[in-house]
């Protein structure tokens, strides 16, 4: 008698690359194998993808995994689950609709700057569940670009998708929405009896969007089923057709999932997670409309049905630390793990050895693509204090901790800046690439300010938060909180070290003094712009 299948298949797109995991039901990882596939920058401001070369990545991901798993996995898979970034994929006719014969939008895609200014001061109802200002990560500024700039790229545009769910379309031949992306990145208010914005949509000249593909039918929360896998997926997979596929999420609420920790409903205004990875993203849940000014949200539905979240951020995290490593003179020239990990133990040495006195006069505000959180202005860039003739080995050293110790104090003027508006976060929850950089996790560790770091005894949080959803796709878990309580592993608390808190608290003095200074900069500057114009 063949037993019940009792494995759950995840699979998360990041930025650059496509990752298989595979779970048993009590959240243990068995196997997980990963695929990279490219980015294209073809002009400034403009990223991305092709979908085939994502699609096929996965495939990689998922038949290696499997391999890895051992012959009989691949028939105890119950489920299958997607999460993906925020990335926006466009189905068409004829020639693809964007530069380099793609047809992805990637969510650092900043093009429509412009457009997201604009819907910033249209004083759409939209603005109150986006934190008063509109960023050009979201989709729609992306989608009001290519309508006004490139009318027949627009016009041939038959779809527009969540990357997550053109990932379960691909796998099902289905083509549904999860709540989640469009609760978080479209012109959508899940919340209200007319969902969409059609006044705002029709002045940006996409009108015709509610009307594309499955856009205008009703959407389904995470975990609910997309559909199941094709026979002919399968086929190429491995895998028995006719598995279900449940409806997925954005990359940073499924690690969100996977380190929110058992028992998370008593904890919901205590916990935010941070997944810190190319960006990072904080993610907190309230059983209550808040509405916080440059923090996205509150987004009903976004994950628990019934709940609010919020989604704060830094749109380059990682990705400032490999800018470091990939242009600073004294450094390697190359953004690679290695490089990363040479770099961290010579700056833990040092800090070993000079204690505060390194790097002392190095401060930054890291927002070299815009704030996220708390400011909410995608325009506004970096500033930088202390810099020299810098082309020494000791130089680049310093600038990597200074970045690096930046990312950390704005976490925490992010999560200040949430507590304001009615959470009480203690606990941060980390999740993400920054756990594997032992210096991010001793910063955040000791430069949160009250809040604790807590780690969760997981290599894969995303992954496991994804393995959840397929969990309750299956029908094997009830809801998402049933599915953590089952599936969350251990969790430690870190406890800052105390030797390291006035050097903090003075860098942080610093960082806020330079964040309120470069605020003023920027909108000197911006006055400066718009008086040229008007000549």
């Amino acid at each position: 008698m063949t037993s019940a299948p009792q494995l759950l298949l995840a699979v998360d797109v990041g930025t650059l690359s496509a990752r298989a995991g595979l779970f048993d039901l009590a959240g243990c990882l068995l196997a997980t194998a990963a695929r990279e596939f490219p980015l294209l920058r073809p002009a400034e401001h403009h990223a991305v993808y092709r979908m085939d070369d994502i699609w096929t990545a996965v495939e990689e991901a998922i038949r290696t995994c499997l391999v890895a798993a051992g012959t009989e996995a691949a028939g105890q898979v119950a489920a299958l689950a997607f999460d993906a970034t925020s990335s926006l994929a466009l189905s068409y006719e004829g020639p693809p609709p964007l530069a380099g014969e793609a047809d992805v939008f990637c969510w650092m895609d900043h093009r429509g700057e412009a457009e997201a200014e604009e819907i910033g001061a249209s004083g759409d109802r939209l603005l109150a569940y986006t934190g008063s200002s509109m960023s050009p990560e979201m989709h729609t500024p992306k989608l009001a670009w290519l309508a006004r700039r490139d009318p027949q790229a627009f016009a041939r545009v038959t779809g527009a998708r969540d990357l997550c769910d053109e990932l379960a379309r691909r796998a099902t031949g289905e083509d549904r929405h999860s709540l989640c992306g469009l609760a978080c990145k479209w012109a959508y208010l899940p919340a209200d009896a007319e969902p969409w914005r059609h006044d705002l949509l029709a002045r940006l000249g996409l009108g015709r969007l509610p009307q594309l593909g499955a856009l205008a039918a009703q959407p389904l929360p995470v975990g609910h089923r997309h559909g199941r896998v094709t026979e002919a997926v399968a086929a190429r997979l491995g895998l028995p057709a006719g598995i279900p596929v449940a409806v997925g999420l954005i990359d940073a609420e499924a690690g969100t999932l996977g380190v929110l920790g058992r028992g998370f409903a008593g904890n919901m205004n205590r916990t935010v997670a941070l997944i810190g990875g190319t960006s990072t993203c904080y993610m907190a849940f309230a059983p209550d409309e808040r509405r916080i000014s440059g923090v996205w949200g509150p987004f009903r539905d976004a994950v628990f049905p019934g709940y609010w979240m919020h989604e704060a951020g830094q749109s380059l995290a990682g990705a400032a630390l490999d800018a470091v490593l990939a242009h600073h003179p004294g450094g390697p020239r190359c953004a690679s793990a290695d490089a990363h990990a040479a770099a961290v133990r010579d700056i833990l040495a040092f800090l070993e050895a000079e204690g505060p006195a390194f790097a002392a006069r190095r401060h930054l505000v890291p927002d070299f693509l815009g704030n996220r959180a708390p400011l909410g202005d995608g325009s506004v860039r970096a500033i930088l204090v202390g810099v020299g003739e810098d082309t020494s080995r000791r130089a680049f050293l310093e600038t990597y901790y200074a970045t690096a110790r930046a990312l950390a104090l704005q976490a925490r003027h992010i999560i200040e800046h949430l507590n304001a508006h009615g959470y009480a976060l203690d606990r941060v929850a980390l999740s993400g690439g920054h756990l594997r950089n032992p210096l991010m996790v001793r910063l955040y560790r000791d430069a949160l300010g009250d809040a604790a770091l807590v780690l969760s005894n997981s290599a894969e949080p995303v992954l496991l938060g994804t393995a959840m959803v397929a969990a309750v796709g299956a029908g094997l878990q009830q809801d998402l909180f049933a599915a953590l309580d089952a599936m969350a592993p251990a969790q430690e608390s870190l406890a800052p070290d105390p030797r390291w808190r006035a050097a903090h608290e003075a860098a942080y003095g610093v960082y806020l003094k330079l964040f309120a200074f470069r605020n003023d900069i920027e909108r000197e500057a911006k006055a400066l712009a718009a008086s040229g114009q008007d000549r």
